[in-house]
């Protein structure tokens, strides 16, 4: 009898004992220690960042590169003030550097508050401008006239305004002894003859050589990455925006490769 009653004491002790303390599973309860909150996968997703250029190969990788760099480099504006006067200062250059395109876009037209003796002239002096000089036409030509005599200019100055502005515009042919009167950096157009020819000093530069017109000589500088044709020894060449340079307070005429050289009488094989 007493011996069942210790196995029976023995178990009722295991079920106290099992009632007292719950049963752990320790590979669920550490699971659930090395989960991650919200808070934890959010600062580990900014963290890790993807890389956007994955899967690109180095061309295009190069061109995004290069897209992104233009939209970041023209997204600010220089002059970012509410009293900017970048347009203003933008229509005075243009006005400057293209006068007839500038006076032909005009809505006004300064010709109207003019008198009939003084349209007269100013028509009559036009004329003759537009003989002389290539690119402009009569009517805009007149309009330019028209606009410093309206401005209360005496008509002698103001043709005489108006034929230095033709002569010396974007596109024309400039006299070599006029190029002072340009600044470095400027895109001039000169033509004359190649009286000599140098040996380049430099591997960059393809050819060198002294261009001359009626009223003076420049030295000519041909670029090798230009990929200008050669120029010959005695030949006219026209060279379309070329670079303006001072050397010793001397110009000089540079043909990059936005420069274009033309050469009037080569091909003409009926002279030969």
């Amino acid at each position: 009898m007493s011996s069942k009653t210790t196995i029976g004491d023995e178990v009722s002790v295991e079920e106290r004992v099992n009632e007292e303390f719950d049963v752990v599973d320790d590979v669920a309860e550490r699971e659930r220690n090395l989960r991650p909150t919200v808070s934890m996968e959010i600062v580990a997703r900014i963290d890790v960042k993807e890389d956007p250029y994955a899967g690109l190969t180095l061309e295009a990788e190069e061109r995004v590169r290069a897209r992104e760099w233009e939209i970041e480099r023209t997204r600010s504006r220089y002059d970012r003030r509410q009293d900017s006067d970048r347009e203003a200062r933008t229509r005075d250059y243009v006005a400057e550097r293209t006068p007839s395109r500038t006076w032909q876009a005009w809505t006004s037209d300064p010709r109207g508050e003019l008198s009939r003796d003084e349209l007269a002239v100013v028509n009559q002096q036009a004329q003759r401008l537009a003989g002389q000089e290539r690119g402009y036409s009569r009517s805009a030509i007149s309009r330019m006239v028209g606009e410093r005599v309206r401005r209360g200019q005496d008509i002698v100055d103001a043709v005489l305004e108006t034929s230095e502005a033709l002569r010396y515009g974007p596109g024309q042919i400039v006299p070599i002894g006029a190029l002072e009167r340009f600044e470095a950096d400027d895109e001039v157009s000169v033509e004359g003859v190649v009286v000599r020819l140098f040996e380049p000093r430099h591997p960059a530069i393809a050819q060198v050589g002294l261009l001359e017109d009626e009223t003076g000589r420049t030295k000519l500088t041909v670029w090798e990455r230009s990929n200008q044709p050669a120029v010959r020894l005695g030949e006219r060449v026209r060279v379309r925006g070329g670079a303006l340079g001072f050397y010793r307070e001397r110009a000089c005429i540079a043909a990059t490769g936005w420069s274009e050289l033309v050469f009037p009488e080569r091909g003409r094989w009926w002279e030969r």
